[in-house]
């Protein structure tokens, strides 16, 4: 590493379109994209071509039980640094759709660096797992408690961004996921950014490169089926702080206002 770049976080629960953002906004700016480097995957192969510190990061990180300590910090800035070297780029995305690490723990190793949360309706994104048969990705259980910690960190985030903002109104979308992390929302920027949302659809992590067989990005396949259990939905409609997300976002709390019911 020769030099220390500029990283801008997204931070998001799974399913909640974090890889279409944070890649159409690494277009915008002509930035690469730091992919879940803290895990699971080694990504030093294809299609990613990490550096070898991505290892040495993902292994010291899984040892301490996902827990972001000084040594951890200096590793990662160590792969910040080779990632942007790579691309000879002056800046990285640090995509984490994960709880293990908020803007309270970016705050307290990287004050320089800047973070917002994303949110996408967790029914829609649990019926993403869903009706992909990734059933296996829930642990078994609603996940409630997943998308409770990070509905805090978006509940206290000045910036929250919504998902279904990306939908309608891309351009002002990323008009103020760019302010949130302290970049000039340049026309050309922003107008990059909104033509990689119109032609890519990210349907997993592990495949960046391109869209899954008859899915589009105004008609994914979460939209066009309901698999969600009914206790499911249940749980989450009735649980408080949900309760105060979903009201803050916009979103129903309502069961008639969601698909059909599926039980289990």
């Amino acid at each position: 590493m020769s030099r220390l770049p500029q990283v801008c976080w997204l931070l998001s629960p799974i399913r909640s379109g974090s890889s279409v953002t944070v890649y159409a906004a690494g277009a915008g700016l002509g930035w690469p994209v730091a992919d879940e480097v803290f895990g699971p995957w080694d990504r030093t192969g294809e299609p990613y071509h990490y550096p070898a510190s991505h290892v040495r990061l993902l292994e010291a990180f899984q040892a301490t039980g996902e827990t972001l300590t000084g040594e951890i910090a200096t590793l990662a800035a160590g792969v910040f640094g080779d990632i942007a070297e790579q691309a000879d780029a002056p800046g990285v995305l640090c995509k984490h759709p994960h709880a293990s690490i908020g803007p309270e723990h970016i705050a307290a190793h990287w004050p320089g660096h800047h973070s917002v949360v994303l949110l996408r309706n967790p029914l829609y994104a649990l019926n993403s797992l869903f009706v992909r048969g990734w059933d296996e990705a829930t642990g078994g259980g609603s996940m409630i408690g997943y998308f409770s910690t990070i509905g805090q960190r978006w509940l206290a985030d000045p910036h929250r961004l919504v998902y279904e903002d990306l939908q309608q109104d891309a351009a002002g979308f990323f008009t103020r996921l760019y302010q949130a992390w302290g970049l000039e929302p340049t026309a050309e920027r922003v107008e990059r950014a909104v033509a990689y949302k119109a032609g890519h659809y990210h349907h997993s992590s592990r495949s960046q490169a391109g869209a899954e067989p008859g899915d589009r990005p105004m008609r994914v396949r979460s939209a066009r089926s309901w698999a969600v259990p009914e206790p499911i939905v249940a749980e989450y409609l009735a649980d408080p702080l949900m309760r105060e997300v979903f009201a803050r976002a916009g979103w129903a709390i309502e069961r008639g206002a969601y698909p059909g019911v599926v039980v289990r």
